[in-house]
């Protein structure tokens, strides 16, 4: 077991860290941008007078990308259904408004086939990753994106054996139910009070808080404006900032 220190705060007997994924090891915030532009243009194709909303619902914000918005923390699916409402506000009955939004996700998609080559990870964090690792740590990953997506990304960088599992946002339930917390939990063999969790959003706070988790450490090093976080114990702009301190049995 390891001591995490994090500003002055303490969490100790940590058995276990669990990670999120985009924004906390993978820089996604200029492919995400891309995305959410790529879905507004393709709709806009047939609804002109949707782009700036859409964008603007998309959370994309000049040359950069809100990272407490839809596309920064929603799922697929969720940013799907909340494109779908926008179609259907121009008359389109609802089925016809939620293929016409699949369509478009789906062209959009093809631009971007390889999200994992465009998503590198951010500086510090293999360091932070092996460091815990080499103190005995179980690690896992618990995002909303699709579990092949998390698979590939710990492929590209060669994080797998670092991680014993990953559970991605295809496996309901997904972030922030504790429910997903306690399963991975479980699964890596720990107590709930004994797991960290570190990410760069709300929903990572707000899991680790209603599982019981010893605690939660929000993150910023991933977004050029750095993520308002309400529900995290304390909040980090650098991997390098946390010290990780071994602890006797």
């Amino acid at each position: 077991m390891v001591q995490l220190w994090c500003q002055g705060r303490c969490f100790h007997s940590v058995a276990a860290v669990i990670f999120d994924k985009d924004g906390t090891l993978a820089d996604v915030a200029h492919y995400l941008r891309w995305v959410a532009i790529a879905r507004a243009v393709k709709i806009a194709e047939h609804f002109p007078n949707l782009k700036e909303t859409l964008l603007q619902a998309f959370g994309v914000i000049g040359e950069h990308l809100d990272p407490t918005g839809l596309q920064a923390v929603g799922t697929r699916q969720e940013n799907l259904i909340a494109a779908a409402a926008f179609v259907a506000t121009q008359g389109i009955p609802w089925i016809a408004a939620l293929e016409r939004a699949k369509a478009a996700f789906s062209e959009a998609d093809r631009e971007f086939t390889v999200k994992a080559a465009l998503t590198p990870l951010l500086p510090g964090v293999i360091e932070l990753v092996q460091r815990l690792h080499g103190l005995g740590c179980a690690l896992a990953v618990i995002s909303n994106d699709r579990t092949i997506e998390i698979e590939a990304f710990l492929d590209t960088y060669h994080l797998k054996p670092f991680f014993q599992l990953w559970q991605g946002g295809d496996e309901p339930p997904m972030k922030p139910d504790p429910q997903v917390f306690l399963r991975v939990c479980d699964r890596l063999g720990v107590q709930p009070e004994q797991t960290v969790v570190i990410g760069d959003a709300d929903s990572d706070g707000l899991m680790a808080r209603r599982g019981g988790a010893a605690g939660s450490i929000g993150v910023t090093w991933g977004w050029h404006a750095p993520p308002i976080l309400n529900y995290c114990d304390c909040i980090l702009a650098s991997p390098l900032e946390m010290q990780i301190i071994p602890e006797e049995n």
